[in-house]
């Protein structure tokens, strides 16, 4: 009996250290809130997607990795070990391994998004598809406005004097504005754009896009649905 006693002890010992093995790999898990703060209050963070449904959606600003093939292997060697990291994926196991491969290779701090994109989404934050650029409601672009120094609101339309979202800058896409100026804009950047027409605010966004720039966010509904909301316009 003294023998099976010791026995059992011994076992419940062993687990309490393995689950706190596993509770202390090195990485911190985030809600999808704690995930948005930290990346509009961290310049030099790094999003990492380890899923292979990246192109499919993710969130803005992320790079995909997939852990799956050894891309994320591969990268690793290449990774700044002076920044911030936040890992996610589709399923828990993906982004925990994900994480884990930062931690074992020397990065810290390392983040991981808990409940992964469908957290994301179901926060209601916005995603970039297969566009490229993040298609934003009014709330999400004042919330992006007010929480996010790095923003540059860029308003594409020729009726920029009649009024415009405060502290939006005027590049009409139409007279080739917009074109001109992507080759002075700095890619370090965060960009919002709007218009009065999706026609005009998905070009302006596709162009920033295709020249390289990301995050890109456009305001769905444009410039009405900015006034809808009730929010101030200048002048």
């Amino acid at each position: 009996m003294k023998k099976n006693m010791l026995i059992f002890g011994t076992l419940v010992v062993t687990s309490m250290f393995f689950l706190g093995c596993i509770n202390n790999i090195g990485y911190i898990d985030l809600t999808a809130e704690e995930a948005k703060e930290l990346i509009d209050t961290t310049p030099d963070l790094v999003i990492i997607d380890v899923s292979p449904k990246y192109d499919e959606g993710h969130i803005p600003g992320a790079i995909n990795y997939y852990v799956g093939d050894g891309s994320l292997d591969e990268a690793i060697p290449t990774l700044d070990k002076n920044v911030s990291y936040l890992v996610y994926c589709h399923v828990d196991s993906a982004s925990i391994l994900g994480a884990t491969k930062l931690v074992q290779a020397g990065f810290d701090p390392v983040y991981r998004l808990e409940g992964n994109y469908q957290a994301w989404i179901d926060a209601g934050y916005p995603v970039t598809g297969e566009s490229g650029y993040a298609d934003v409601t009014a709330i999400q672009a004042k919330d992006l406005i007010d929480n996010n120094t790095n923003i540059v609101v860029i308003d594409v339309s020729p009726l920029y004097d009649e009024g415009h979202i405060p502290g939006a800058i005027n590049y009409y896409i139409g007279d080739g504005s917009l074109g001109e100026a992507i080759e002075t804009l700095d890619k370090e950047k965060d960009y919002l754009v709007y218009c009065h027409t999706d026609s005009a605010s998905i070009n302006g966004a596709e162009k920033l896009v295709a020249a390289g720039f990301n995050p890109v966010y456009r305001l769905e509904g444009n410039f009405q649905a900015w006034i809808d909301a009730g929010y101030d316009v200048e002048p």
